[in-house]
């Protein structure tokens, strides 16, 4: 049931978005600046900036800060490992990294070295990681941005004037209604 408890509170967040009190672009570019962050390698600082970007760009913060959660524990290993393969894609570098990290693993367990010299073939490590993996984190988040954004600003217009009618017909049923009752002696509705 957790799972079933998880697609609910999904659900319940996204009837939430669609009635906030703001403009359909605000809503949309909040959710888009927080697609942005969360696929990049920001773990730690994401909310925060969300909060910042969705201010600096007068967006909505509530619509971006739940994006965050995107990228959780579980989710993290495999999106940054495509975010890195397509970093590695686009700057034309072979993708053998990660086969670096495991070797280096099994080597430092092996060899007898300084703390010193552990930290710095670690750091090498995780700079020649580091280049690729916020290249192709930043392509990705802009194309999810942007998808986002449209298919957000699609959805919420769409709701919105579904909405705005239904409450229009249920406006008229009303009056409709009233005006088939009559009215007392004082004359107002009973």
């Amino acid at each position: 049931m957790p799972f079933r408890r998880g697609w609910q509170k999904l659900r319940d967040w996204f009837v939430h978005l669609l009635h906030l009190d703001a403009s359909v672009h605000r809503i949309a570019l909040g959710a888009a600046i927080g697609v942005f962050v969360a696929f990049t390698p920001t773990i730690g600082v994401q909310m925060l900036l969300i909060f910042f970007l969705t201010s600096l760009f007068r967006a909505n913060a509530a619509a971006g800060v739940p994006m965050a959660w995107l990228t959780n524990p579980a989710t993290i290993p495999p999106v940054f490992y495509w975010n890195y393969r397509v970093g590695c894609l686009l700057l034309g570098e072979p993708d053998s990294a990660v086969e670096e990290f495991h070797k280096a693993v099994s080597d430092f367990a092996q060899r007898d070295l300084t703390w010193w010299a552990m930290v710095k073939e670690w750091w090498d490590l995780a700079m020649r990681v580091a280049e690729p993996l916020w290249v192709g984190s930043v392509v990705v988040s802009l194309v999810l941005a942007a998808l986002t954004y449209g298919l957000m600003y699609y959805l919420i217009t769409v709701y919105r004037r579904i909405h705005k009618r239904h409450l229009a017909a249920q406006a008229e049923a009303e009056a409709e209604r009233r005006a088939g009752r009559p009215e007392d002696a004082s004359g107002m509705d009973p």
